[in-house]
């Protein structure tokens, strides 16, 4: 039997299907509202998921391949700045954006001002995550995520994990076996 290898395009794909799929799960049924930079870190998901069904399905040399999977890394590692910039809005290293904070309320001296800085000023704050787990914000796990989904899709371009449909039987057979 011939072994199986695993395509790191494919691992990305997945991977940022599965990220994508868990942020509106979150947002439209959990209801947790995106801030803006939590918009912006969807979007080099939505790149590498365009750029991989792209390789996966139309290109057929190894260099187009091997340009395509890198350019899918460096998606990963813009998303991986972006969220890290996030954390450090959330903890109050970093300034925010004007459009997600409203620290430019403070400099406001009459009523008109504060009204058209109200109206300007996004209702979801950056530097507050609306959920928080292990107490890491989303923010960080996407960190995480990202960091975790260039390690491994590297490793896998390096040395392909190869699986073997005989071990892949076995294992299904000493499952079916036990029920």
């Amino acid at each position: 039997m011939k072994n199986i290898k695993i395509e790191p395009l494919l691992f990305l794909l997945l991977g940022s299907i599965s990220a994508l799929t868990f942020a509106y799960i979150s947002q439209y049924v959990f209801d947790y509202q995106p801030c803006i930079l939590c918009l912006y870190q969807r979007k080099p998901f939505f790149a590498v998921i365009a750029l991989s069904l792209i390789s996966l399905t139309f290109l057929k040399t190894k260099k187009a391949k091997k340009i395509s999977f890198f350019c899918c890394v460096i998606f990963l590692l813009i998303n991986c700045c972006i969220a890290f910039y996030h954390v450090g809005v959330e903890k109050k290293i970093f300034r925010g954006p004007s459009t997600c904070s409203s620290e430019n309320l403070n400099e406001i001296n009459n009523l008109q001002d504060l009204e058209k800085a109200l109206m300007k000023t996004k209702a979801i704050r950056c530097d507050q995550p609306s959920f928080v787990f292990l107490k890491l914000s989303m923010a960080a796990w996407n960190f995480i995520y990202c960091l975790a989904l260039i390690l491994l899709s590297l490793s896998f371009y390096r040395s392909p994990l190869l699986v073997s449909p005989k071990l892949y039987n076995k294992a299904s057979n000493n499952q079916s076996a036990k029920h």
